[in-house]
């Protein structure tokens, strides 16, 4: 957890030194990121994405073309599953939670220009994602003695939506879906069935 924790803390520091040796230049941005995930894992006897969690951190923005930016950003995301199905789950509830330190690398693409305050209000953004699994915990599932045997390691696509209210304050909508499994089951006599997780991000942004 220390190791995680000093890694998290040099990023963000170099995330700033960065950021003021090139604020100064009109090509390079940052802002802060805000939101909530609603999250599901496929394969763990439940749907809908019914897991809250937090969604937060910085973003750098390098303007590549007038309407086209490169987006990095770097993000606390709580994940995982969650169902209170008593008839299904006797046990209890069910609960899958997963803390990422997670890494978007995105290109935006802008639209609807707004001369007289000159900004865009609206971004599309595609992308693919790297997360770092912090800590893990599962109550209720058929997986919560396979804890130890989830991927450390998350690979993703994302695809989103902002809404620019002005130049600096932005809402917006992100989908993620992993493109690796969360738990393999292939060594697991069990019968259990892999996991892999997708969710869904409500985001507001502020752009210095």
């Amino acid at each position: 957890m220390k190791n995680y924790l000093t890694i998290v803390l040099l990023l963000l520091a170099s995330f700033f030194s960065f950021q003021a040796k090139v604020l100064a230049q009109q090509r390079f941005k940052a802002g802060l990121v805000v939101g909530v995930n609603a999250a599901q894992i496929k394969g763990d006897d439940s749907a809908g994405y019914n897991k809250l969690g937090l969604h937060g951190g910085l973003r750098a923005i390098t303007v590549l073309k007038d309407k086209t930016d490169l987006l990095i950003e770097l993000l606390y995301s709580q994940r995982g599953s969650f169902d209170n199905n008593v008839d299904q789950f006797p046990n209890g509830d069910l609960s899958i939670k997963l803390n990422y330190v997670e890494i978007p690398i995105m290109l935006a693409y802008k639209d609807w220009y707004k001369e007289e305050e000159d900004y865009y209000k609206v971004q599309l953004t595609g992308g693919l994602t790297f997360s770092r699994l912090i800590n893990a915990s599962a109550e209720g599932s058929k997986h919560d003695a396979e804890v130890g045997s989830f991927n450390n390691n998350d690979y993703g696509i994302t695809i989103g939506a902002d809404f620019f209210i002005s130049k600096h304050f932005a809402l917006g909508a992100r989908w993620n879906h992993s493109i690796n499994l969360l738990y393999n089951n292939k060594n697991n006599q069990l019968g259990l069935d892999s996991l892999v997780g997708y969710f869904l991000a409500f985001r507001s942004m502020y752009v210095f």
